[in-house]
């Protein structure tokens, strides 16, 4: 959950006023100016995430719901910070009858539908649910694989963030058809999975599907050696052949992290698997992304080692770190 209500931090100079503040309490070191006609406590830092939030909340009149990545952010799901290929992202904010925004850099504007079972109260602050607020991001996505990701980030049950459903993203698409972007979300509805753990394990498993033409995949599946012992979660695994595909995120080249995914390949080729790794900078160029999984696929077809296994062992189903993966 957020760490408190960014309505009650950026505040219109009027709407301060209106609460007693004096114009020059507002001018002294008490505040800070965030824009034109508007102020926040200088005491106050969220980061800068929360800081374009607060603004965009900042700017609200009666009527005013906050959406889109924002209301994702504001209920908890941080993999949704407003950034898209080192750009910021404008803040959502949906603009009911009677209901008035000034037009301003950082945020848009939306005057389409939105029901009433699609708002909902969040400590004082008028958002989005989770559902509708993939529903607008999945529509504002610049390709099928951003609206994907963001299926998948928002309904994951692996990342530990809070989440909606497939379903309930489905309701709002069925419910709303006039709207810029609503055939690609819909398309993205076809593509997604709920065991996504990252952006980029995403990203993966479609070139591995669309491009290289595999399906079939496990997602995020624990794999075992014949003794029970994991070898390891495998962000994409073909349970035919034991294919493994891992995506390595940033986080990925982390010392301690690249030795675990070091050990995790060796124990993975122990068993006989072929192993594939793809990192962010591959994705550079997709064609050669896909010939490196099929290439890879292949291998693992011709090679008659089988020496791991998908059936869990006892120990397993006792062990708390394993619920994330059931």
């Amino acid at each position: 959950m957020p760490p408190h209500d960014p309505s009650l931090t950026t505040i219109r100079t009027a709407a301060a006023l209106d609460r007693g503040f004096t114009r020059g309490q507002l001018r002294g070191p008490g505040f800070t100016s965030v824009g034109h006609g508007l102020v926040r406590p200088a005491a106050v830092d969220d980061g800068p995430v929360w800081e374009r939030i607060a603004a965009a909340v900042g700017l609200m009149t009666d009527g005013c719901v906050l959406g889109g990545w924002a209301a994702l952010w504001a209920q908890g799901n941080t993999w949704f910070d407003g950034r898209r290929g080192g750009l910021e992202l404008p803040a959502l904010v949906h603009c009911g009858r009677g209901s008035r925004i000034r037009k301003r850099a950082g945020v848009e504007a939306y005057r389409g539908t939105l029901l009433a079972d699609e708002v909902q109260e969040l400590d004082g602050l008028r958002v989005t649910t989770l559902a509708r607020a993939a529903f607008d991001e999945m529509c504002r996505a610049r390709s099928l694989a951003d609206a994907v990701v963001t299926l998948d980030m928002a309904t994951s049950t692996t990342t530990r963030s809070p989440h909606t459903t497939v379903q309930a993203i489905e309701s709002v698409f069925a419910q709303h058809h006039k709207v810029r972007g609503v055939v690609r979300g819909r398309e993205a509805l076809r593509w997604g999975s709920t065991r996504s753990a990252s952006p980029w394990e995403t990203r993966t498993r479609l070139v591995a599907i669309r491009d290289a033409g595999i399906s079939g995949w496990l997602v995020n599946a624990p794999v075992f050696d014949l003794t029970g012992a994991l070898l390891g979660v495998a962000d994409l695994f073909d349970p035919e052949s034991g294919f493994v595909v891992e995506t390595d995120g940033d986080h990925h080249r982390e010392v301690e992290r690249h030795a675990d995914d070091n050990r995790r390949e060796e124990g993975f080729e122990r068993a006989g698997s072929v192993v594939v790794r793809i990192s962010p900078l591959d994705h550079a160029d997709q064609y050669a992304v896909a010939g490196r999984i099929r290439s890879g696929y292949r291998d693992a077809q011709r090679s008659t080692r089988r020496d791991w296994t998908l059936a869990p062992p006892e120990w397993w189903h006792r062990w708390p770190p394993a619920r994330r993966w059931d």
